[in-house]
């Protein structure tokens, strides 16, 4: 009976921490979710100035606005448009190296732009008073 008793207690621990990597499936209306494709959506407008607003506080405080601008500058606009984006991973995290713990997504595309086949767009979002804010950008 005690060891039916962990196995259950197990399962339910296992799915009860992990709905989330399920949504890439599921549920594409998740907050995190909508203001990671927003974001990546607005860069690919070359709206860097929105896309800045759409960063929160953790991302602000380690970049000035001048000096993302010029990141962005010197990349974005040399992909070309975007032929095809998808979800590739999610992962939930209570903390991130160098950050202060809190609730941390990380969503990784798969992008294909008109000049760059098959890039890897990482999306870091963070939550701050119960909004969802980009804490980072990576593309490879």
């Amino acid at each position: 009976m005690i060891n039916r008793s962990i196995v259950i207690l197990f399962t339910l621990l296992i799915f009860s921490t992990t709905p989330i990597i399920g949504l890439a499936q599921q549920d594409t209306g998740h907050p995190a979710i909508i203001a990671a494709e927003q974001f990546v959506e607005t860069l690919d407008k070359l709206d860097f100035a929105t896309a800045w607003n759409q960063t929160g506080i953790v991302n602000q405080s380690y970049i000035d606005h001048p000096e993302w601008y010029k990141k962005l500058l010197a990349v974005r606009p040399h992909l070309g448009h975007v032929l095809k984006r998808s979800i590739k991973k999610l992962s939930q995290y209570d903390s991130w190296v160098g950050l202060p713990d809190g609730e941390y997504l990380r969503v990784s595309f798969i992008t294909t732009f008109l000049n760059k086949v098959d890039s890897l767009e990482t999306v870091v979002l963070v939550e701050e008073q119960g909004e969802w804010y980009v804490s980072s950008y990576h593309l490879r």
